[in-house]
């Protein structure tokens, strides 16, 4: 019944909110996840009840939360990583030559 009863508030807490600042402006107060996952439990009777608002508060925490942990961990592929030691490289060259130029 409820997506969110079993997530860990540790995992809760490690999520970035974009926005914040707009949040604040409209809600008064910066968005909490970790207090919307126990308003939602407390509204549910420890989610034993099915309460519409906090069904539907709980279906919107769990659409963060999966976006949250989606954006965690970015994949780069094995041509991207290429691209990016290839550009690490050429930096350092570069900046080699420069101290070679000023040591001259």
């Amino acid at each position: 019944m409820y997506k969110t009863k079993d997530l860990p508030k540790e995992q809760l807490k490690q999520i970035g909110i974009t926005n914040q600042k707009e949040i604040k402006e409209l809600t008064g107060s910066p968005l909490n996840l970790v207090k919307a996952w126990e308003v939602i439990r407390n509204n549910s009777s420890h989610f034993e009840k099915a309460d519409e608002k906090a069904l539907e508060a709980d279906k919107l925490l769990y659409e963060i939360y999966q976006n949250g942990t989606k954006n965690k961990k970015p994949k780069t592929t094995s041509k991207e990583l290429l691209r990016i030691q290839e550009q690490e490289r050429a930096r350092s060259l570069a900046l080699l030559e420069l101290e070679l130029q000023i040591a001259a």
